[in-house]
């Protein structure tokens, strides 16, 4: 008798069988689930704020983009791409259903997990493919409510939000099914074809969540902010950081505006010094200023709404701003907003050029500093009556933000949430729960602080120079743990007053007004973990010292006033120690630095992060992202706010 076929009897060679098919249906299927994905990804591209349409290419190719200037033609392919990937997730969803063979493997162990999880996932696929279909008619919406009527700036937002809502709701309809149906594959071992897919899937939900929760946050926010609830009049501080103090300058300009309904029923802007100088002639009052700002700044002169802004927390420092404001005969305010030189230049790149007639000057995002300088500090004869230029400048710049070009929306949006995540724009409300929606926006600049290690460096310019346009400066941190989980820190930071290149080609009488002989005096004050020891602060002579040690929102605060002539260099150096800041699980250890940004101040930031005796660096993260694998230097772009993660492993 023959020996009988191996290829149908031996249990070894139809397992093979078996799984090679299985690898040939899951490796298909894995083609259709990244087609998902990526119809995912261009729905949430499609449907967001701030990204008008998307197209898929063939159901799978990378995405292209046009943010909010999607065309109708654009729309309409991203659709037909979206329908062709929902119809293809269908068709490999009812092969799977259907097929006699396929729906028997379902029931063979291990295999029929995988066919089970391919099941989800094509399913998951049609529904990302229709919510695609819906973000594009939500662009749709979107892009026919920016175009009707004339109305203002923060009309037409009330005006989107009403229209994409509906489109919005059926999207989080669709997620709640996808999640249920994501919780059934659960963490079952997978295939590698599969578990990538799920892996890129995973990636792509948790950041349409994060957008759905930020749509969520802002129309619960901006009608209650914008007066659609009741008017809102607001205290708008514009703060000059060429004349650094804590939350982005000295104030230099105030003003209110009104919007009720979204429309603004009154706006009015005025000369900060003005302002102050007549409070402090009316009333003769004296405030107490905190004790650095008394003793290099204002000596015997009360404290003010010029430099209400001492503390580096916006929301404190605004409180301040409102008392000053009441205290000077000001209207009463619910909110404070506050901006800076940076703002206007940022916000006039997007709405063009700006006339000021009372001064015959055109201000354009190259000019505006000189010529806010030029005309704040130096003698003219403005026409009769008229305000101070600066206060007309910000008014002319809001004027062009409410009511915006059609084709400036796109730009407009990145512009003003650059400026709100880089904390040259800040909100502040005495409602606490338009508060707590601006903190969680991050819009709100507050000093925080929750667990690990903390940083914020923050400089204050108190000698009335505008040097911060001049001086440049660099800072090194230096971090090593020990076994005990506790950090030495030193901090250095680098000055270079370098006013000679600056004041070439200028006129000698503004030179000399703005900057008073070259002379910068700066109070750097660095926030650190409650329960910090200083060790040293040195500057190129040695040992100097500390002048402040103080709280602000339950961080330490140590405080040092420097000098530093024209044309010098000048290096500060502080050295201290932490308590533990670090997170020990068995022989990883997580340590996590959260440096905050001051805002007006761009300090470019070196990190080194060393490691405790008998550990090593297994991994670094900065802002959840990985970078390379050496945490001996790290350059940080501190435009806003950053945490630096590393992990440690024990040495083996």
């Amino acid at each position: 008798m023959g020996q009988p076929a191996a290829s149908s009897s031996n249990p070894k060679h139809r397992t093979t069988a078996v799984t090679r098919g299985r690898a040939v249906l899951l490796a298909l299927l894995a083609l259709f689930v990244v087609g998902g994905v990526e119809a995912y990804r261009a729905w949430q591209v499609v449907s967001d704020v701030r990204q008008g349409r998307a197209l898929l290419r063939d159901g799978q190719h990378q995405i292209e983009t046009k943010r909010l200037d999607a065309t109708p033609g654009d729309l309409a392919a991203a659709r037909r791409q979206f329908a062709g990937a929902g119809a293809r997730f269908s068709a490999a969803r009812s092969t799977l259903d259907g097929d006699p063979l396929l729906a028997a493997v379902r029931h063979v162990p291990f295999a029929g997990g995988q066919a089970d999880a391919a099941v989800l996932l094509a399913t998951i696929g049609e529904q990302a493919a229709a919510i695609g279909a819906e973000g594009v008619d939500a662009a749709e919406a979107f892009e026919n409510a920016k175009v009707q009527g004339s109305g203002t700036l923060p009309e037409k937002s009330v005006s989107i939000f009403e229209s994409v809502d509906p489109h919005i709701d059926a999207v989080e309809s669709r997620l709640s099914d996808v999640d249920r149906r994501r919780s059934e594959i659960g963490g079952r071992s997978l295939l590698p074809p599969v578990r990538s897919a799920l892996t890129e899937f995973d990636a792509r939900r948790a950041r349409l969540r994060e957008f759905l929760d930020t749509y969520k946050r802002a129309r619960a926010f901006a009608p209650e902010f914008l007066g659609f609830s009741g008017p809102k009049t607001y205290l708008v501080l514009a703060q000059n950081n060429a004349e650094l103090l804590p939350t982005g300058g000295l104030v230099s300009v105030v003003g209110t505006v009104r919007l009720n309904q979204g429309k603004v029923e009154e706006m009015e802007f005025q000369d900060a010094v003005q302002f102050g100088e007549d409070w402090m002639a009316r009333t003769h009052q004296y405030i107490e200023p905190p004790l650095p700002l008394k003793q290099y700044l204002l000596k015997d002169t009360s404290w003010n709404l010029l430099v209400s802004n001492w503390s580096p927390d916006f929301p404190t420092s605004a409180r301040s701003a409102t008392r000053f404001f009441d205290l000077g005969g000001g209207q009463p305010v619910d909110g404070v907003i506050g901006i800076n030189v940076t703002t206007l230049e940022r916000l006039l790149e997007v709405t063009g050029p700006v006339d000021v007639p009372e001064f015959g000057v055109t201000v354009t995002s190259d000019n505006a500093f000189e010529l806010t300088e030029q005309y704040t500090r130096a003698p003219y004869e403005p026409q009769a009556d008229r305000k101070a230029f600066a206060a007309l400048l910000a008014e002319q710049v809001l004027r062009r933000v409410l009511h915006p070009a059609p084709g400036q929306w796109s730009a407009l949006v990145d512009t003003t949430q650059d400026l709100g995540d880089q904390k040259d724009l800040l909100l502040y409300s005495s409602d606490p729960k338009q508060e707590e929606l601006i903190r969680q926006w991050g819009w709100d600049g507050g000093v925080k602080y929750s667990s690990g290690d903390h940083l914020m460096l923050v400089d204050a310019s108190v000698n009335s120079t505008k040097l911060n346009a001049v001086v440049t400066h660099s800072a090194d941190v230096q971090v090593q743990l020990d076994r005990e989980g506790a950090a030495t820190t030193t901090v250095t930071v680098d000055y270079n007053n370098d006013l000679a290149s600056w004041e070439r080609g200028k006129d000698p009488a503004l030179v000399s007004k703005l900057m008073l002989g070259g002379m910068y005096g700066g109070y750097l004050r660095l926030l650190t973990p409650p329960g910090s020891r200083m060790i040293s602060v040195r500057d190129g002579s040695g040992d100097v010292g500390l002048e402040e040690v103080s709280r602000e929102n339950g961080l330490t605060v140590f405080g040092r006033f420097f000098a530093l002539p024209r044309d010098t260099k000048q290096r500060l150096a502080f050295t201290y120690k932490t308590p533990p800041v670090v997170e020990k699980q068995g022989d990883t250890w997580t340590y996590r630095l959260n440096v905050q940004r001051q805002p007006g101040w761009f300090l470019p930031l070196n990190v080194q992060v060393r490691a405790p005796e008998g550990m090593h660096s297994e991994s670094i993260l900065l802002d959840d992202k990985p970078l390379a694998d050496d945490a001996s230097g790290l350059k940080i772009d501190l435009s806003r706010d950053r945490v630096l993660t590393v992990r440690f492993k024990a040495d083996s």
